[in-house]
């Protein structure tokens, strides 16, 4: 037969094993919850960056080309800077050329895919265009896939692309 101490060790026993297991299921479940809150933060500053650069690329005329383009090469990692720079010459030629006024809003954005340092939004747009050719502006719609990389805590804008 058990005596009292023996029955009260298992007992202490048991109870420690429980109590462990819970705290090593409280700490899973704050770092998963750590976890989510951080992808929510990330997919909400990605959609910014994103968003960002869209209004600054339909927004971009002929009076304020060069610090419309600076934002824009601001948003943009080195390698799209890099492409962005070697079309902004060109860019801002035809805008002036043209007499450009474009202005525009995202009207909608959302996370297509978010992968560590990388994310991939779309983002649809609408906006009005009017130029030399044109007697009043003219309304147009944007679709565009935005990828993003995080660079030093920012979004920034790795590649775009208009769809249909």
């Amino acid at each position: 037969m058990k005596t009292a101490l023996e029955r009260l060790t298992w007992r202490s026993g048991a109870v420690v094993l429980v109590a462990v297991a819970l705290l090593l299921l409280t700490g899973q479940r704050a770092l998963a919850w750590q976890d989510e809150r951080a992808q929510v933060v990330d997919a909400k500053d990605a959609i910014a960056a994103a968003t960002a650069e869209v209004e600054g690329l339909i927004d971009i005329s002929s009076a304020t080309s060069v610090a419309d383009m600076d934002k824009l090469l601001a948003g943009a990692t080195a390698g799209f800077r890099t492409e962005l720079e070697g079309q902004a010459d060109r860019l801002q030629q035809a805008l002036t050329a043209n007499a450009v006024q474009a202005s525009g809003d995202v009207v909608s954005a959302g996370l297509v895919k978010l992968a560590g340092d990388r994310a991939t939004v779309i983002v649809a747009a609408a906006g009005s265009v009017q130029n030399k050719q044109t007697t009043a502006a003219e309304p147009r719609n944007y679709r565009l896939t935005v990828d993003l990389q995080r660079v030093k805590g920012d979004w920034l804008v790795s590649g775009l692309e208009f769809v249909a």
